[in-house]
């Protein structure tokens, strides 16, 4: 019995991606072979969020967040930095596979991304406008990719929960066909410092999907992220495990 080798074109990614300017991000990662012959259109690789959580000025933000596979393992390292007040930025490396059962031998052609933000802040609110650009490479050449956005972020501090509402555009080299869409997020308490996160993008497109995540603080800057992703698009898992390792 054969088995179709996961692609590249078939890896969701985790929302919230984030960058660094001047950051160099290295990996080491291997892609599968095409699943089949007509798999060379748009790339089914669901966008990771940029970050949405203003950074204070000379701040640095590091995540590093894998999609496990029934057949695969996808890394996905992002990092931003705090500029002026109210302006991040920043550079991801994304979509690399580091681990395959179906194609040991495939090259490496990750996603490579800036990103800059800009937060418009008061207590407890903020507004976010922000754009993401880059490069998808791969075998058949280089796309570039867009991705535009804009979030109202408010904190109920009773609650001690983050509620994010938002619209987003991108192209089709990114989404497999130019889309737009809503974006949600909520991030609550569920006991001590354990805290669940579950975000949402619309849309039957490349970023289409939805995240469950388990957060919890390791050692003073450093926290871990345990989920599911359940991507819109069929990606032949039809749920994807998440870890994430998190440093602000």
């Amino acid at each position: 019995m054969n088995v179709k080798p996961v692609t590249k074109q078939d890896f969701p990614r985790l929302r919230r991606p984030f960058a660094v300017w001047l950051f160099v991000a290295f990996a080491l990662g291997t892609n599968a072979a095409a699943k089949d012959s007509g798999a060379t259109s748009g790339r089914k690789a669901a966008r990771n969020l940029p970050d949405i959580d203003a950074t204070e000025p000379d701040a640095v933000y590091i995540e590093h967040e894998t999609n496990i596979f029934h057949n695969a393992a996808v890394a996905n390292l992002s990092a931003n930095i705090g500029l002026a007040p109210g302006w991040d930025a920043g550079l991801s490396v994304l979509n690399a596979q580091f681990a395959s059962t179906a194609s040991p031998a495939a090259s490496f052609q990750p996603d490579i991304l800036v990103n800059l933000e800009k937060h418009w802040t008061a207590e407890n609110v903020q507004v976010i406008a922000g754009m993401q650009n880059g490069l998808g490479i791969a075998a058949s050449g280089n796309a570039f990719m867009n991705l535009a956005y804009l979030e109202y972020q408010r904190h109920l501090p009773d609650w001690d929960v983050d509620i994010d509402t938002g619209l987003y555009y991108a192209n089709a080299a990114l989404a497999n066909h130019d889309s737009a869409g809503l974006h949600l997020n909520v991030e609550l308490p569920v006991s001590g410092e354990l805290r669940f996160d579950a975000d949402y993008w619309s849309g039957f497109n490349a970023l289409g999907g939805t995240t469950f995540r388990l957060l919890y603080p390791l050692y003073r800057n450093w926290r871990v992220g345990l989920g599911v992703q359940c991507p819109t698009l069929d990606v032949g898992d039809p749920v994807v495990g998440v870890l994430g390792v998190y440093w602000r």
